[in-house]
């Protein structure tokens, strides 16, 4: 098999993921030195990977050698395990599996599970000095649970998954709140008042030292500006990312960690996520997001406040698609949904907009008459970013 076919392989492995003691008993077993890795834990139901780059930035510029486990990719399977903003390499990547491909088969592990493994070993092998993990979904039962953190962080808490996470939007913050562990710091950029109160209510049975955090920034002539240590920075970067690179910074600052002045603006200036308000080079404005539910939505609406060009989207039918709809309608802009390749997709055909292809979209983009807002699911936005020129 190719890398590609071994990928195909590892996809045909969806579902639910092993008791988190089974699956921590096998890393003991097969893949020990997990437990000498320093890592962060990064969950939420919102910008969790954002928050996984601001600390890799922080750290790296600090001389940190770090690693970064998230999912789900934009384009290459590769792009789930980096180093120092690297993704690993196809031949690193089919070694790794290689070596642990009858493991993965006699244990019948999930993608996740294989995924999250093949990453701590190549950060074990790489000599990482941290490794940031992102949670796939929820917290308490999810893979990356099985293991030890010298820190655990929440985003946010809001409406995603609601079919393996809970209706209501306290056992979703119960689900999050499930990776706290004793005496291990906690901390959350969660503004909700129910979401607080049970992760207080869960942190009096865990006993880990939590902390809510509280980012004050302002709009300073088109900027958002914020203080930190006696020193004001200012970002042309969207609204929705101060809180991620808030948690990031108090994160450093309460494991003793000291970021030079030079070093977080380094950070700013250079901070990109694919997917995430990523602007092509194009003569109009065209911003690809991966919003992809309606916190999500609303924070992207937020940051934008006016928008004078058309918005195109597309989603999974697991989402709130209407709801989410009304929100971009608040922008007062043309919409147009667009059809991707996945069984997936939620059946846009149903709804009363226009609908075009993908193809008739990148199209578009490589040759635009306005600025356009691409928006929606990250599966989408990844195929459109893996098409379009430059």
């Amino acid at each position: 098999m190719n890398v590609k076919e071994k990928i195909e392989k590892m996809e045909d492995c969806r579902g639910k993921n092993h008791d988190l003691r089974l699956f921590r008993s096998w890393l003991n077993e097969y893949l020990p030195g997990h437990r000498n890795l320093s890592k962060i834990q990064v969950g939420g139901t919102n910008g969790k990977g954002s928050t996984c780059q601001w600390l890799a930035s922080l750290l790296e510029n600090a001389g940190y050698k770090v690693g970064v486990f998230t999912s789900p990719h934009l384009i290459s399977h590769m792009e789930r395990i980096v180093v120092n903003h690297k993704s690993i390499e196809e031949n690193e990547w089919e070694a790794i599996y290689d070596r642990y491909e009858s493991l993965f088969s006699e244990k019948q592990m999930t993608m996740f599970e294989m995924d999250l493994w093949m990453a701590l070993d190549y950060f074990l092998k790489q000599e990482v000095d941290v490794a940031i993990i992102e949670v796939g979904m929820g917290g308490r039962l999810d893979a990356t649970t099985a293991l030890d953190y010298c820190a655990t962080l929440i985003t946010n808490v809001g409406w995603d998954h609601q079919q393996y996470l809970g209706d209501c939007i306290e056992q979703i913050a119960y689900e999050k709140s499930g990776i706290f562990k004793p005496n291990v710091l906690a901390l959350t950029t969660e503004k909700k008042k129910n979401c607080q109160t049970v992760m207080e209510n869960v942190a009096s049975v865990m006993h880990p030292i939590l902390g809510f955090v509280d980012f004050p920034y302002e709009k300073r002539e088109g900027m958002n500006a914020f203080e930190w240590e006696n020193h004001t920075y200012t970002t042309s970067l969207p609204s929705y990312q101060m809180d991620n690179l808030g948690l990031a910074l108090e994160t450093c600052h309460a494991l003793g960690i000291d970021l030079e002045v030079e070093w977080i603006q380094k950070s700013i200036d250079e901070f990109s996520w694919l997917g995430r308000f990523t602007q092509l080079n194009r003569p109009y404005k065209v911003i690809l997001d991966g919003a992809h539910n309606m916190d999500g939505i609303q924070a992207l609406v937020k940051s934008i406040s006016k928008w004078d060009g058309d918005i195109y989207f597309s989603a999974l039918s697991d989402k709130d698609v209407e709801e989410m709809l009304k929100i971009l309608e608040t922008l007062h802009c043309p919409i147009t949904l667009v059809s991707i390749d996945s069984y997936r997709c939620y059946p846009l055909e149903t709804l009363s907009y226009p609908l075009i292809s993908k193809e008739e979209l990148i199209e578009r983009i490589n040759h635009p008459v306005t600025d356009m807002l691409i928006c929606g699911s990250l599966y989408f936005i990844g195929e459109v970013l893996e098409k379009v020129d430059g």
